[in-house]
């Protein structure tokens, strides 16, 4: 390793480091630049003067010396974070690897990723009447700032809510980290109306026999005669969602689309706890949906098709 390719290297191990990385990860990745350098040393490229035809061209050389398609993405991966430290650094303006998709590899289905303005139009044009369209409102806002997940939504409790503070707090489970939150103004304001309006009079409509059973519940996300099915709250949302922008899927896309966000803003601990992921690498795979380049060019010139 030389002198300058080393002091590379360190650079972007102390980048990793600021932007939340564990040891492990800075170590691997580390030594993925160390590789990517190397090549550019031998092929007399200036690593800041790469475009995305030497990337494709070294993407080619790793096929070449047999590593898999998983290990080129993440080779891809690493190499954006260096590019990403450069432009951090004013050394250059563009990301050259944001064209770059790698054919033949199975991953998360990406989404078509709504822009944050989109996502608060989403809330904003979200008219509310009735007492449902009401907690409808609270859920969908949920999802496009907290970017909670249907299973989330039902687990939610009253106590879990401090209007107080302006937060909430999203339990965990096996899968997933709990976390808290904070609900920006807006929300609080509809919250504090459903918590202490909307929800008690949407209680006050079950039948006499049931009533003590509904007293009970502490179930955040309640409907009439007891209902607790939040997969159909969630598809009176979707329905109403997809009226004000025919861009919208699913819940799951508007979740991609938070954390995609949170990527671009936060560094990627920050990202991995408002995600409630427990591992990093989850919050990871989210950096695909800015990997995606232009289909008909990789296509043309992919040495991976």
């Amino acid at each position: 390793m030389t002198e300058q390719i080393k002091a590379e290297v360190e650079a972007f191990k102390n980048y990793l480091q600021a932007q939340g990385f564990s040891r492990k990860s800075i170590k691997s990745r580390a030594q993925v630049l160390n590789r990517y350098l190397t090549w550019t040393a031998q092929e007399a490229l200036a690593a800041e003067g790469i475009d995305y035809r030497d990337l494709l061209a070294f993407m080619k050389y790793s096929q070449q010396k047999g590593k898999s398609q998983s290990t080129i993405q993440h080779e891809m991966i690493v190499i954006r974070h260096y590019y990403d430290q450069l432009i951090s650094e004013g050394k250059i303006a563009t990301n050259p690897t944001a064209r770059i998709n790698i054919k033949g590899i199975r991953r998360k289905s990406l989404y078509h990723i709504l822009k944050p303005h989109e996502l608060h139009q989403l809330y904003y044009k979200y008219t509310a009447t009735n007492l449902s369209e009401k907690r409808n409102k609270v859920m969908l806002g949920l999802l496009v700032y907290q970017g909670v997940q249907t299973i989330e939504l039902r687990q939610l409790e009253t106590s879990h809510v401090q209007l107080r503070e302006g937060k909430i707090r999203i339990p965990g489970g096996p899968n997933r980290n709990e976390r808290e939150m904070q609900l920006e103004p807006y929300q609080v304001m509809d919250m504090y109306d459903y918590t202490l309006q909307v929800r008690p009079l949407i209680l006050g409509m079950e039948p006499k026999r049931n009533a003590q059973i509904k007293q009970e519940t502490q179930q955040l996300f309640i409907g009439r005669e007891g209902s607790h099915n939040i997969n159909n709250f969630m598809s009176s949302i979707l329905t109403r969602l997809k009226q004000i922008n025919p861009q919208v899927k699913n819940a799951r896309q508007i979740r991609a689309s938070v954390i995609t966000k949170w990527l671009r803003q936060h560094n990627l601990r920050e990202a991995q706890y408002m995600a409630g992921h427990k591992y990093v690498s989850s919050t990871e795979s989210y950096q695909q949906n800015d990997l995606e380049g232009l289909q008909e060019e990789i296509g043309k010139y992919h040495p991976l098709g």
